[in-house]
């Protein structure tokens, strides 16, 4: 693990200076930004809100701009008005579409939005636009299975007590997906057998470098562990917002390839896991005797660092696919001159990654460190969720000029 990724807070000032999104992004790109955090505001949001309201801003812009392809086929390109007013007008529509509930507080930033756009002509042709290209997506989007609820779990027989929870992930593992033909287009192959060897190795590091009391993690791989234990790996985009030389509609862009990526990596992570149905370390440690491999063994007390272990299946990791798709689509939209990114969040070291990859691998060793999958599933989750991401860079918002 690199040292680099794990910043003494010496260096706060300046790594705060090269968090910090550059001065050039001004109201222009801000607009996204702006949306981007009512997205957090739908407390009862769909898991792919981030890439409705992203896509529809994108399809708005790109209305105007007409630079890309649209996600939409046959949509309209080359319109006029403010694309800042498209952009707002189509994050606000397709909120309060799916968060009706906070509609209120969506109509005051939506004004506050316009406000900024001092051409009242340009405003409501690009208002129009916005509306236009909101109302589309929900159409196509109306039937993704993204809004229906996970079902319960089912008594085997009636009366008999099951837990009284929902089974986290069984809709989403169904939804229909942005980028993918299909939920199980991507799928990782089967986990590795129980009496293999590569059980017994990755059985027997997770046990000693995920445990709460491991004697052998280090305090560096111990705050990798815990800082992507509840946060997105979304938090890396906001910063690659409003660089010098990008215009809106190339900012909207990116944001709409990635949160789409990032939902359908959910969809491929939950397809994945209740295909298999694999065991957690905490399970497979603690009834190590019964899985036929004479080179694990159980240990009846075993907790993983993170101490609450998600509930629903192990393979393949969700986080590692999460980043793997997100990073992808950064390294595809920079190239070789992607900016680094530095992460200050409160109460954790500051975070450097140089390259996509640097981010991706970080995330995905933090899944293993925190004690909640093996490193079979790291590399399974992030070489899926790699693949996701190219996948969306190549089929979707390709520039006019290369398609025609």
């Amino acid at each position: 693990m690199s040292g680099k990724n794990a910043v003494g807070l010496g260096s706060c000032v300046l790594l705060a200076l090269l968090a910090s999104p550059p001065a050039s992004a001004g109201v222009v790109n801000g607009v996204l930004s702006q949306w981007n955090l009512q997205v957090k505001e739908c407390k009862d949001g769909q898991i792919d809100l981030g890439a409705m309201v992203n896509v529809g801003m994108f399809e708005a812009v790109n209305r105007i701009a007409g630079k890309y392809t649209p996600y939409l086929p046959g949509t309209p390109v080359r319109g006029s008005g403010s694309m800042e007013a498209a952009a707002a007008t189509a994050a606000h529509d397709v909120l309060v579409a799916l968060c009706p509930d906070q509609a209120e507080g969506f109509a005051g930033a939506l004004k506050s939005s316009l406000a900024e756009v001092k051409d009242a002509k340009a405003r409501d042709a690009g208002a129009k636009v916005g509306k236009a290209a909101a109302a589309a997506l929900l159409t196509a989007r109306a039937d993704s299975g993204a809004n229906v609820p996970d079902p319960l779990f089912e008594a085997p027989v009636a009366g008999t007590y099951v837990p009284t929870l929902e089974r986290v992930g069984v809709s989403i593992a169904r939804i229909r997906p942005w980028v993918m033909t299909r939920p199980d287009e991507l799928r990782p192959a089967p986990p590795p057998a129980l009496d293999s060897e590569t059980w017994a190795r990755d059985f027997n590091e997770i046990k000693r470098l995920g445990g709460k009391k491991s004697k052998e993690r280090t305090a560096n791989q111990t705050d990798i562990g815990k800082f992507w234990g509840g946060r997105s790996v979304r938090i890396v985009l906001p910063q690659l917002v409003g660089r010098p030389g990008r215009s809106l509609v190339d900012d909207a862009r990116l944001l709409a390839l990635a949160d789409m990526a990032w939902a359908d990596s959910y969809v491929s992570m939950m397809n994945g896991k209740y295909a298999y149905n694999l065991w957690r370390p905490i399970t497979a440690i603690r009834n190590a005797a019964a899985d036929g491999n004479p080179a694990t063994e159980p240990d009846a007390k075993w907790e993983p660092l993170l101490g609450n272990t998600p509930p629903h299946p192990e393979y393949p990791c969700g986080h590692c696919l999460s980043a793997g798709a997100v990073g992808a689509v950064i390294a595809a939209e920079f190239g070789a001159n992607a900016p680094s990114i530095v992460l200050a969040e409160e109460d954790a070291l500051l975070r450097r990654f140089d390259t996509p990859r640097e981010y991706i691998d970080e995330v995905s060793e933090s899944r293993l460190l925190g004690g909640v999958h093996y490193r079979f599933s790291v590399d399974a989750g992030r070489d899926a969720g790699i693949a996701i991401g190219k996948l969306a860079v190549e089929r979707y918002f390709k520039p006019v000029a290369a398609e025609r």
